[in-house]
Order: structure tokens, then sequence, then C-alpha cells
């Protein structure tokens, strides 16, 4: 599907599948769960519709997304170790054990967002 249109067979028959499969009458009773908790809200306004999410949706899971609870350990084991490496690393060192000046705390600070942020994007 590109743009929103159908524009051949295939498009057709994604979209069918996808009306077939997920728009089930259900969803315009409230009878429809989209998450394990957290039911399809009714008929609200846009200023509605965020307070109902913000006040019922369930918190933010691996089992929301049918994995296995185990599934973030790994992601927060690594963040973790990255955070505690960059607590190392601002502390600061003795002068003359080192391989000549390696500037401030700050620039140290400074370095490790850079890097971050150079290593999200």
């Amino acid at each position: 599907m590109y743009g929103g249109h159908i524009t051949d067979d295939w498009d057709r028959r994604l979209c069918r599948t996808y009306l077939e499969e997920f728009i089930k009458p259900e969803m315009m009773d409230g009878e429809l769960y989209l998450a394990h908790g957290f039911r399809l809200p009714g008929n609200h306004d846009y200023n509605g519709y965020h307070q109902y999410i913000d006040a019922a949706l369930p918190a933010e899971s691996p089992y929301l997304y049918g994995l296995h609870p185990n599934a973030e350990i790994g992601f927060l084991t690594q963040t973790s170790e990255k955070l505690f490496r960059t607590v190392l690393e601002m502390q600061p060192r003795d002068a003359g054990s080192g391989e000549g000046a390696s500037g401030s705390r700050d620039d140290k600070v400074l370095d490790s967002i850079l890097y971050i942020r150079h290593t999200h994007t």
C-alpha cells in the first residue's frame, strides 16, 4: 500500500486481510482487548481517548508484545553496564598515573553524552 491508496491486487488482498482479521464488530462494543487488561476505549473525543489511555493503559512490558518476561533482562543489563561504565569514566583520576592530561570531568561528561547520542541515532 503506497500513500494509503490501493494500487494493485496485492494491496487489495492485504487490506482485505487486515479488515477481516483486525477490524471486528466487537471493537465498537468495547468488548475487545488491545492487550491483557487494556480494553478498547469506547466512543470518546480526542481528549477523552488520551485520558482513557493515560488512566487505563497497563505498564509497558515484554508480555504486551507477546514476549517472555525475561526478554527485557538483556536490555536492562546492557543499559546498567553502560550507566556504570559512564559513572566510572567520570571519576577523577590521579594526575600522575595517566597517559597525559585527559581533560576535565566536564569534558568527560560532554564526551559521554555525545557518544551516547551518536550510538543511539
